[in-house]
């Protein structure tokens, strides 16, 4: 192959990743990030783009078809962050639909190039296509869907041990936290909890590193076995850009509305503690939203529950006090 065409398809896949920047800025502008017109329809075109620079024998490669729109994509990503238009977590999120649908529209966009007659001219019209798009679901209104997380961990100690390092947790070590993946996206980690008072209508503070501050209203109380609450989000405690608009808790598209602890005593004299969160997703693709932040939530939550075991586990040894 010779070095001609493979610099215009280099040009075509830089174009996209520039045309998709374009958009980002043009659609973050209305306001709505958030949307079916960035997340589906934005990477057909970026997928399709490349494929109008190709070769009828870069046409005829799968594996080129394959490797093209993931450039486009990958650039667009790493340009998104460096000039940041868009947060770790966000990209995160839209990545794997953006390659997906990249790489169906270069298979579609591939067929037509090869069969079909006449000038490319009709395909460029796919460039307003996600503007298109976005006019018309400007008229489409975002419904709340609320859906609930539950994480359960087995805890090597007595249920009234693990009780006591539910109701407080201060001063959490970093060596007391594991290594998941929503630190990889930068999602801060909890520093402290703890309660005015024990008992209904009491209120638990949580400080996360950054400065941001959470209050758990205690709804029910259940001495030695768990306790519901709804959350408060202290939103002046948050430095700028400390957390993406569009996955704030407490914001337009997303938010933790309440959660409970509960610990379950096992036969061997152990405890099966369970952290279970209710939250809110409002968007128009609410059924993809819901599925990464069941996967987020129940990461966020493995990790609380470490914390609380390998201080439980920790006090039992201490002690000398093994489960029965």
């Amino acid at each position: 192959m010779s070095t001609k065409p493979n610099l215009r398809l280099t040009y075509g896949i830089i174009l996209a990743a520039l045309y998709a920047v374009v958009m980002l800025c043009l659609i973050s502008a209305d306001h709505t990030l958030v949307s079916i017109s960035y997340v589906f329809i934005l990477p057909l075109v970026i997928g399709s783009i490349p494929v109008l620079f190709s070769t009828k024998e870069q046409l005829l490669s799968y594996k080129s078809l394959i490797i093209i729109p993931w450039g486009s994509i990958l650039l667009f990503v790493l340009l998104a962050f460096l000039l940041k238009l868009e947060g770790i977590i966000c990209l995160v999120i839209i990545v794997a639909p953006f390659i997906m649908l990249a790489t169906v529209a270069a298979f579609v966009i591939r067929l037509f190039r090869l069969h079909a007659k006449g000038p490319k001219t009709p395909l460029y019209s796919l460039l307003v296509l996600p503007l298109l798009f976005l006019v018309v679901e400007r008229h489409i209104t975002p419904e709340d869907s609320f859906h609930t997380v539950t994480t359960s961990l087995e805890i090597q100690a007595p249920p009234p041990r693990v009780w006591e390092h539910v109701k407080n947790v201060k001063d959490i070590r970093p060596q007391e936290i594991q290594s998941h993946f929503i630190h990889l996206i930068n999602v801060p980690k909890p520093v402290t909890g703890h309660l005015d008072r024990e008992g209904e209508n009491a209120t638990r503070f949580i400080s996360w590193d950054k400065g941001i501050q959470f209050k758990f209203d205690i709804q029910e109380w259940t001495e030695g076995q768990g306790f519901t609450y709804q959350v408060t989000l202290d939103e002046h405690s948050i430095p700028p850009n400390t957390l993406d608009e569009h996955v704030m808790v407490g914001g337009q598209f997303f938010d933790v509305v309440k959660g409970s602890y509960h610990i379950t005593p096992l036969p061997s004299g152990a405890a099966l503690l369970s952290l279970t969160s209710t939250y809110r997703v409002t968007t128009t693709f609410n059924a993809y939203c819901a599925l990464w932040a069941d996967f987020l939530m129940d990461d966020l939550h493995q990790m609380i529950l470490e914390v609380i075991k390998g201080r439980s586990e920790k006090a039992v040894l201490s002690l000398n006090v093994k489960p029965l």
